[in-house]
């Protein structure tokens, strides 16, 4: 390790994230300081149906674009990835996924953003929406595309980087099969 963490301290907090303000110590003894934002958990899931992904078309606001995802969201305090996971799927696609497996989980999407995502696959599902009376939600667009859709989006760019993560390794374990 080439540096260690002295005190960490938070020094500002909001709905969605805080930032931390850490103190190090370089390999030569001296000190320097870090800051991190620091964001709850995550979790993003691959719904399969009819060899199929379930993705939403969605409007974010802080890149003014509309944008591909899956059915992704933050966890709760207390609450468990896959409770997350199950909760979230009912909110923005109308479905409970009914087996629900973790493919992985991914760390720090980046070298100042502390944030783990919990990727799961999902393949049996019911009807059993979940409103969370957020009046955004009923504007994403729901989308099932084919892999091959869904690769060439992912050639394309057009996921965020833990999304471009998720997909990769299913893809290349659909490829082991």
């Amino acid at each position: 390790n080439m540096e260690k963490t002295l005190s960490t301290k938070k020094v500002y907090e909001c709905p969605i994230f805080w930032v931390e303000e850490a103190e190090v110590e370089l390999p030569d003894g001296s000190r320097a300081k870090r800051w991190y934002v620091v964001r709850r958990d995550a979790v993003l899931v691959i719904c399969l149906r009819n060899d199929k992904i379930t993705f939403l078309r969605e409007f974010r606001s802080a890149s003014q674009s509309v944008e591909w995802r899956l059915p992704s969201g933050g966890v709760k305090e207390g609450e468990d990835p896959k409770d997350a996971a199950i909760r979230e799927v009912r909110e923005e696609v109308g479905l409970e996924p009914l087996d629900i497996k973790l493919l992985k989980t991914f760390d720090n999407p980046s070298s100042t953003i502390k944030q783990k995502a919990h990727c799961f696959i999902a393949t049996q599902f019911k009807d059993n929406p979940l409103d969370t009376g957020e009046p955004e939600e009923k504007f994403n667009e729901i989308r099932e595309l084919t892999f091959d859709e869904a690769k060439a989006l992912l050639d394309d760019g057009e996921f965020s980087a833990s999304i471009e993560k998720g997909l990769r390794l299913f893809f290349s374990q659909q490829n082991q099969l």
